[in-house]
């Protein structure tokens, strides 16, 4: 029997569907509706809205997914809503380890997007992203210069990839590297999906001194298909209190910083961020 989860809002249902889509080829409405504690009403809505965003496909009583494997790349704009607190939390402490006058590479995960908008409030730093979004957040930060690395544009996740954007992090050298992941492993190391952007953060994590991972404690329970940094890669890691203790334990054994920050009771939405993609 499914574990009860009340008290969910729309928005973390429907990121519980996502991840149940990962290990299994469809869900239905009374399962779904019984496991949240609300009306199978309430669930038909939630999953309209995950078809609507083109996550899912619907089927005689309920949803599918629309991949094999659960390998499915989500939306920037949509996974900037989930996991929100935990984000912004982890932002806050990722942003405190930056000094002034310091070089930052920060790749285009949506944890990214966060630790941009918290290292606005430092000065004379220098930050190189290949994410359309990140850059666009410190466009107008005084005293930040912005580096973006060329390349081609992944629409799904505002990102630039591809050799020009190699070539740029090949002759440059920076302290901190902050890169979110799909999945992280003691064995794998961290791990994503597409390979064009795995390409870009190992570039990415080759240029930094030091390599920290950002990521909310739902990457500890996944894995993808490409390891982009080694265990033996990474130098700290920016969680929150939802990551399990057991694999933390693991990675501190390694002799790997990992910093658990503390989620706050409430959090405010990011402002909605600029939209750069082509109007059709």
């Amino acid at each position: 029997m499914a574990t009860e989860l009340p008290n969910l809002s729309q928005g973390e249902r429907m990121q519980r569907v996502l991840q149940m889509l990962e290990t299994r080829d469809s869900v239905h409405v009374a399962e779904l509706s019984e496991q949240f504690s609300v009306s199978e009403v309430t669930v038909r809505n939630d999953l309209s809205e995950l078809a609507r965003q083109g996550l899912v496909a619907r089927v005689r009583g309920g949803v599918r997914s629309l991949n094999q494997g659960g390998q499915a790349e989500l939306g920037f704009d949509f996974r900037l809503r989930l996991e929100v607190r935990a984000k912004q939390a982890i932002a806050r402490a990722a942003a405190a380890m930056v000094g002034e006058g310091e070089a930052v590479a920060l790749d285009a995960s949506t944890t990214a997007y966060y630790t941009a908008l918290e290292l606005r409030r430092k000065r004379e730093l220098v930050v190189v992203t290949n994410g359309m979004l990140v850059a666009a957040s410190l466009a107008d930060a005084p005293g930040i210069n912005v580096l973006v690395t060329g390349g081609e544009l992944r629409l799904s996740a505002m990102s630039l990839v591809g050799d020009l954007g190699a070539d740029l992090l090949r002759n440059t050298r920076f302290k901190w590297g902050f890169l979110g992941a799909r999945g992280i492993s003691v064995d794998r190391g961290l791990m994503d999906l597409n390979p064009d952007e795995v390409r870009i953060k190992q570039e990415m994590a080759d240029a930094c001194e030091r390599v920290v991972c950002i990521a909310d404690g739902t990457k500890w329970h996944r894995s993808a298909l490409l390891s982009f940094v080694p265990a033996s890669g990474v130098h700290g890691i920016v969680t929150d209190q939802g990551a399990p203790a057991d694999q933390i334990a693991l990675w501190r054994e390694r002799g790997v910083e990992v910093v658990v920050a503390e989620v706050g009771p409430q959090e405010r939405l990011p402002p909605r961020p600029i939209d750069l993609r082509p109007r059709h």
